[in-house]
């Protein structure tokens, strides 16, 4: 197998011998290499990556986060709003909550924050709520592959938050207030049906309050980039996290003092060169550091067996090199991509009979490679690819019966890899053709690997998940008198998933993974924006998924995934009439069962979600929000036990304007 440092010294070769070689000069024709079309190929580390957008094979969708837009408050209300994506929350606003691509699990969608990978080492999901929003310029969300330049893939999708550049001359701020005790980031308690766990009847189901929903977040970004030195760009840039919460448990079960407190530092810095090797040579070195601490307070042994306050430390490092080859004469475009990532995991239990554990690591190395080739002048372009990935982790068990996991003398080597292509097809200006196969898979997270005190036992023997993914599909542009801009995009995709990481009931009291299952999800997306010039909007967005579980249990097979709905759509309109903007937007999604069984009494039933709103323009700097999310009260949740707020109402008075 290929160590770190062969790997990191293989891509420097590599890329060394490209520079001494690509000398040749920008023929008049280059242009058309870098042509601003519809999706996205995003250098996405740089802020102003706008001036760096090529063309994809793949599918992609952009959700620009600008002052004019309303009834979002946060990164999961535009998330939910894309043709392909699923939102799931497990309580009101700040509660925990995810993302799943075409019917993925959350641990298989990668998300990152200018293309630096947020998953924690332990758990592997990002929390939703734990994501800025006010410091982000626009959300990138990648179904069916991401550019080389992230680094990632993910089985399940990518996710990438671009920040807002350095240099803008603004100074902004802002107050919220709304429903449920809600002023600015605290979320206050709600009412609810409860049916005591009986949801068959109705005779013991009360109204009562979401007790302990109550949640404090604060975040600080800072941006630093200097003026560029000789045609070469530095910058740095650091985002703090802090959020203090409440735990309000499921359904039925009333939970009023546990809490968990999250800290999250993210530092990245990156170093992007001039054109180099005749203009035909691009390079970009990016390192970053993350520090996550973890803290659960359980003073009324409300939650577990036991008392189980925890602190508990992970840190993510790496650095990673771009190098990218415009080969003109080739009329292709080549890139590179090699990081080294160390991920370390420090859990601590404060009850001294546990205390801390031993420290989990794991290194990753990663080796992407790309080529992108144009035929028949602009029209027809085809992108080949091949990534590989290896990880090392410090566990090899299995440990006895009855002791903590610990770390044993072997390394223990995982590898998951597997080719791309794809194929863009354009003979108008106005019609573009995609076509994309990949296969991609997601390592095990050090809690599925190690396991945890007391109630998950850790597997060793864990393979990586695997996936492919087959997609094909068209995007439309229409340019008529009174319109704006007008776009179409329909795609129908497959994927099938193997070795799936399941937990099932090892003992009375622990639960233990098993690489048990496969799934088959067939869909089709479409999506559709319009701008008129009289100042109308309208954007919807349709979701079909048939997501079946293909595994060898005869109970399970043929069956639906459960939360997975099978019809999802999204329907928003805006209309400006002077200084004022009114909104009205539609949320459906189909029945869904709740168990893996698909039993008739575990369906949780059709849901019609509405909101409205509107934002006036008080003054050139500051503007009035106001929005009413779930307008008819409907009773609903996303996942079983966890209920949703009924009718919220949100006001925020925001104040934009220059430093000078």
């Amino acid at each position: 197998m290929f160590g770190p440092r062969t790997a990191l010294a293989v891509s420097i070769c590599l890329l060394v011998c490209v520079s001494a070689t690509a000398t040749t000069k920008i023929p008049p024709d280059a242009a058309v290499l870098t042509d601003v079309v519809d999706t996205l190929d995003v250098i996405a580390d740089r802020p102003d990556a706008y001036d760096a957008i090529r063309e994809l094979s793949t599918f992609a969708t952009v959700h620009e986060i600008g002052d004019a837009r309303g009834g979002v408050v946060s990164i999961a209300d535009v998330l939910e709003e894309g043709a392909g994506v699923d939102v799931k929350r497990y309580g009101g606003l700040g509660a925990y909550s995810t993302a799943s691509i075409r019917a993925s699990s959350p641990a298989q969608v990668e998300i990152c924050l200018d293309g630096v990978p947020l998953r924690s080492p332990q758990w592997g999901v990002v929390n939703l709520s734990d994501l800025p929003l006010s410091s982000v310029e626009r959300v990138e969300v990648y179904r069916s592959g991401a550019p080389v330049g992230l680094g990632v893939a993910g089985i399940g999708g990518v996710i990438n938050l671009v920040t807002r550049p350095a240099g803008e001359d603004l100074l902004g701020c802002s107050v919220s207030t709304g429903s449920h005790g809600t002023f600015g980031a605290d979320m206050g308690d709600f009412t609810y049906v409860d049916h005591h766990g009986t949801p068959e009847n109705t005779d013991d189901d009360l109204v009562v309050e979401r007790e302990n929903n109550q949640f404090q977040q604060s975040g600080l970004f800072l941006r630093i980039a200097p003026p560029t030195f000789r045609g070469w760009r530095f910058e740095l840039s650091d985002d703090l996290f802090v959020k203090e919460s409440g735990i309000p448990g499921i359904e039925n079960v009333h939970i009023k003092s546990a809490h968990f407190d999250v800290l999250r530092n993210m530092l990245r810095g990156s170093i992007d060169s001039p054109l180099l090797a005749g203009s035909a040579l691009e390079l970009r070195a990016t390192g970053f550091h993350q520090h996550q601490r973890d803290r659960f307070y359980n003073p009324d042994d409300e939650v577990g067996l036991s008392r189980s306050d925890t602190d508990n430390k992970s840190t993510a490092a790496g650095v990673n090199l771009l190098g990218t080859l415009h080969w003109y004469r080739g009329r292709q475009v080549v890139r590179l991509f090699s990081e080294l990532r160390r991920e370390r995991y420090i859990p601590e239990d404060m009850n001294p009979n546990i205390g801390v554990g031993f420290t989990r690591k794991r290194r990753v190395t990663t080796l992407n490679a790309e080529d992108r080739v144009l035929l028949w002048g602009e029209s027809l372009a085809l992108v080949a690819g091949y990534h590989y990935q290896e990880a090392e982790d410090n566990y090899a068990g299995p440990v006895p019966f009855g002791a903590p996991p610990a770390p044993l003398d072997e390394p223990h080597w995982s590898v998951a890899h597997g080719p791309s292509i794809g194929l863009r097809w354009s003979p108008e200006p106005a019609l573009v053709v995609k076509a994309n196969r990949a296969r991609y898979g997601r390592f095990p997270t050090m809690l599925e690997l190690f396991g945890a005190n007391g109630y998950v036992v850790g597997n060793a023997e864990l393979r990586p998940e695997e996936g492919t993914t087959t997609d094909v599909g068209v995007v439309l542009r229409a340019e008529r008198p009174g319109v704006v801009s007008s776009v179409l995009e329909a795609a129908v995709f497959l994927s099938e998933r193997d070795d799936l990481i399941t937990f099932l009931q090892n003992s009375q009291k622990s639960v233990k993974a098993f690489n048990l299952e496969s799934a088959r999800v067939a869909g089709l997306e479409l999506s559709a924006r319009c701008a008129w010039e009289r100042g109308l909007e309208l954007s919807v967005s349709y979701t079909r998924e048939d997501a079946r579980n293909t595994g060898p249990s005869p109970i399970y097979h043929g069956k639906r995934i459960p939360y997975v709905p099978q019809d999802k759509l999204f329907a928003r309109t805006a209309l400006a009439a002077g200084r004022v903007t009114f909104r009205y937007d539609y949320h459906f999604e189909s029945d869904t069962y709740r168990d893996r069984a698909n039993l008739p009494e575990n369906m949780s039933p059709a849901r019609h979600l509405h909101g409205v709103g509107a934002r006036v323009e008080l003054t050139e700097d500051l503007a009035l929000d106001a929005h009413v999310q779930n307008v008819f009260d409907a009773a609903v949740a996303d996942v079983d036990g966890y209920p949703l707020p009924g009718r919220t109402f949100y006001m925020t008075l925001k104040f934009t304007g220059g430093l000078n």
